[in-house]
């Protein structure tokens, strides 16, 4: 008896180890197999679609991954090669201001002119010129240096994109034996194990559709005011507002705003109204229409834990922390409402 127990923790040790050892040596790859199965959960209906029409999954998988290149991977190409090509033609602005230290770039040379204001606050002009330009500079440098570093691993980010791929491919086949056979594997309980499974489905859905769709659209629209506004780099700052919006209680208001305000204090009338009435009528109730209608029954998680995840992902994982941080927080409370339902009578009686 003792034997036979000294067998099963050894077997358990070494099956840990293992697992262990196995994470280690993909360690490198573990975010394409991530957004692999992000996107395979994402898509994984219009894979179902495609195979009662063709018949073949083999296929389908095919024709939905040409899909998602069509729809994701090449707009977000395209729009980075742009934000890059703003990104250094600020920089080069910026770093060639004319002799009086007046930035080129609308909106920083609308904030130049809007300093004169801050004067009756006992904020000089030039100082606030000089703070304007450097922080200026220092973005558009790191955004600089950030496509150098990419360009330097150019062969690590393409086998990372095509393993991407590849196990998106079996992924969209053979998903359902997959999550079949792991609920077989895993030792927690068929049930616990398909509770874990659709809460981490739900989830990703979720934060996807709820949140990044949503950022693009309300950073897109943005994009077009400030073009029609006539800023320069317009793209940059729809990028931006994309980026912002991801954070809960932060939102494109820290973008659109000040800019409106701007443009308004500086004689642009038109093109700040344009802004802040856009803004607050458009980009603003974005989230409010579509929200709701791309979540739909997907999991809703109080907002205060919605940031906090979120703020913590983005922290430890960097930007792909915005869709790990709220999954781990599924997790963390499907954890929690299973524990609960499971001992809920041992609770009260020790209570």
């Amino acid at each position: 008896m003792r034997f036979k127990k000294l067998q099963q923790t050894m077997f358990l040790g070494l099956l840990v180890f293992i697992s262990v050892a196995f994470l280690y040596v993909i360690n490198d790859f573990i975010m394409p197999i991530f957004w692999a199965v992000v996107l395979a959960i994402i898509f994984i209906p219009l894979h179902r679609r495609l195979v009662a029409v063709v018949k073949l999954p083999a296929l389908s998988s095919a024709l939905t991954m040409i899909i998602i290149l069509l729809i994701t991977i090449l707009p977000l190409f395209i729009v980075g090669s742009l934000v890059l090509k703003e990104s250094v033609s600020l920089y080069q602005h910026i770093s060639a201001a004319d002799s009086q230290g007046n930035v080129t770039v609308d909106l920083f040379d609308t904030f130049g002119q809007a300093a004169t204001y801050l004067e009756r606050f006992g904020v000089s002009e030039t100082e606030a010129r000089e703070r304007m330009t450097a922080y200026a500079g220092a973005a558009t440098n790191w955004l600089t240096n950030q496509a150098v570093a990419l360009g330097s691993k150019t062969f690590s980010i393409t086998l990372q994109f095509f393993l991407m791929l590849y196990v998106l491919f079996f992924m969209l086949k053979d998903g359902a034996k997959i999550k079949k056979r792991l609920i077989e594997i895993l030792p927690l309980g068929d049930r616990r194990e398909k509770k874990l499974f659709a809460k981490f489905t739900s989830t990703t859905r979720a934060v996807v559709k709820g949140t990044l769709i949503v950022g693009i659209v309300q950073g897109a629209i943005g994009a077009v005011l400030f073009s029609i506004a006539g800023i320069n780099g317009a793209i940059l700052w729809g990028v931006l507002m994309t980026i912002v919006s991801v954070v809960p209680a932060v939102g494109t208001v820290v973008v659109w705003l000040p800019a409106g305000l701007l443009l308004l204090f500086t004689g642009s009338v038109w093109q700040g109204m344009l802004i802040l009435i856009g803004g607050a009528l458009i980009i603003s109730l974005i989230d409010n229409i579509l929200r709701p209608i791309l979540v739909g029954k997907d999991t809703k998680m109080p907002d205060v834990l919605v940031l906090v995840s979120t703020l913590g992902g983005l922290s430890v994982f960097g930007i792909t922390g915005f869709v790990i941080g709220p999954i781990v927080a599924g997790f963390f409370m499907s954890m929690w409402e299973m524990f609960e339902e499971e001992y809920h009578t041992d609770l009260l009686l020790r209570g």
